[in-house]
């Protein structure tokens, strides 16, 4: 039978040997250590977290972002997770992408881009913050969004874009509306703060909100004891006043009691 040599026995039982500790768990135990002596030599030579610098946040709330960060100070830079911290942070409601970077040799750095609230949506008799994507961005403490508009309707965010970015473009007007409705799946009704319903058309509801501002502009339109304003011709509006209250308005505007 071959006899083994030195260096073949040495590998062999030195095999045996990682092979044992794998599966005894000293393995593992050893990679622990390691790891903790290079955090320590790290930390011994200037490579410890002094500073945490957070770039972006406006709505994500604090305590979260400690959470999720959970960094102490004179630690060793190199031990958090940047990919788990970045994953994380990204699944937080109000996240759309972060960055989280070491600036050696002492700063963590985390850069946020939030979602930006614009609507407020209302469904099942509750209100939640959305954004331009119709990503629901939270249902509490809501007093802070209390200015923006309140759209009604299933499908009302994904339409609501457009509509914000219409009615901002005649801003005296968008400070009179109180919510919008998605009628149809086809169009809005506006609801004004004064009880005043504007019904604007499926196309060019740029157009109409412009013409709507310009008679207020002209005439004080929606000042006047009205009940509804109807947008939809494209040729006319058409004004609907409380009953025994109807008035004359300039000849640009047809007047009729009823719709």
């Amino acid at each position: 039978m071959k006899r083994l040599g030195f260096a073949s026995l040495l590998i062999l039982i030195g095999g045996s040997g990682a092979f044992y500790a794998y599966h005894s768990g000293r393995w593992h135990q050893f990679q622990i250590e390691t790891t903790e002596a290079f955090h320590d030599s790290m930390e011994d030579h200037g490579f410890a977290v002094s500073n945490l610098l957070i770039d972006g946040r406006v709505f994500v709330d604090r305590d979260d972002l400690k959470a999720i960060l959970n960094v102490d100070r004179g630690q060793s830079i190199f031990e958090p997770d940047l990919v788990v911290m970045k994953t994380k942070l990204e699944n937080l409601d109000w996240v759309k992408s972060a960055v989280v970077e070491r600036h050696l040799p002492d700063t963590l750095y985390v850069h946020l881009e939030e979602r930006w609230p614009l609507v407020l949506w209302q469904r099942k008799n509750k209100l939640a913050v959305v954004d331009a994507e119709g990503h629901v961005l939270t249902e509490e403490n809501l007093s802070r969004f209390k200015n923006l508009l309140i759209v009604v309707g299933e499908d009302a965010p994904r339409y609501a874009p457009e509509l914000v970015a219409m009615l901002e473009a005649e801003s005296d007007f968008a400070q009179r509306i109180e919510s919008a409705k998605w009628i149809g799946g086809r169009r809005w009704d506006l609801f004004l703060k004064n009880g005043v319903e504007v019904r604007l058309p499926e196309e060019d509801i740029g157009q109409a909100i412009k013409r709507l501002a310009d008679a207020q502009r002209e005439a004080q339109l929606m000042d006047r004891n009205v009940l509804a304003i109807d947008l939809r011709d494209p040729m006319r509006i058409i004004v609907q006043t409380a009953p025994g209250k109807a008035e004359d308005y300039q000849a640009s505007f047809r007047i009729q009691k009823k719709i």
